[in-house]
């Protein structure tokens, strides 16, 4: 029973910090009142929970991290041709719209800092799942290093990624096409999002990352 309790206070607190995230989104100097006045908690309630505002930014940037790990994996990028998986990655990063603002943001509230944590977190899992030979599960884990990086070898590899692209310099085209075309959605709003504008933004990003990736 006490697990049970201890889950359910466990997704109250994640749903929470979505929450949060969603009003750091909107506006990445809220103040604790302001973030507990729209999540519809008291202010005491926001202290009680993370202490501080500082605490509960870094939970923001742990759960957002997390989130946009989740949607890299929910594209599949061991599956089909590579810049197929590349478009995938477009499409499900474009669904975590409020990670995507604080990631791009001027100044990020989630930073590569918070990825390498959550790494280190994820290699120290494997060390205790060690076998009892005392081999290490995961060491070579072929989830090591930059997805999109491998993605890119796959589809130069495959034929479907120009050859003449070097891996580093079109991981990184991909991820900056992608905030550039979630930042021209939340620029070209008023007042509220409108799906059809999100919609034509990720076309447009998925249009260029063809054109730029595919071979001549």
């Amino acid at each position: 029973m006490d697990e049970v309790n201890g889950g359910m206070r466990q997704l109250r607190r994640d749903a929470l910090v979505t929450e949060a995230m969603a009003v750091l989104a909107e506006n990445s100097g809220a103040s604790m009142s302001e973030i507990a006045s729209a999540t519809g908690v008291g202010r005491t309630t926001l202290y009680r929970r993370f202490g501080d505002r500082e605490a509960l930014i870094a939970e923001v940037a742990r759960q957002g991290a997390r989130m946009f790990t989740d949607a890299l994996l929910g594209a599949r990028p061991q599956v089909g041709l590579g810049l197929d998986a590349v478009e995938r990655v477009c499409v499900q990063l474009f669904t975590v719209p409020d990670v995507l603002t604080l990631l791009f943001a001027d100044i990020p509230i989630i930073t590569d800092d918070v990825f390498d944590e959550l790494e280190r977190e994820r290699r120290a899992e494997l060390r205790v799942e060690s076998t009892g030979d005392g081999d290490m599960m995961g060491e070579s884990d072929s989830g090591d290093g930059d997805p999109v990086e491998a993605i890119i070898r796959r589809g130069q590899a495959d034929g479907s990624i120009a050859e003449d692209v070097p891996v580093v310099w079109a991981a990184m085209y991909v991820f900056l096409t992608i905030g550039s075309g979630h930042l021209y959605d939340v620029s070209s709003r008023s007042g509220s999002r409108d799906p059809g504008n999100r919609a034509a933004a990720l076309d447009l990003t998925i249009r260029a990352v063809r054109k730029t990736l595919r071979p001549a």
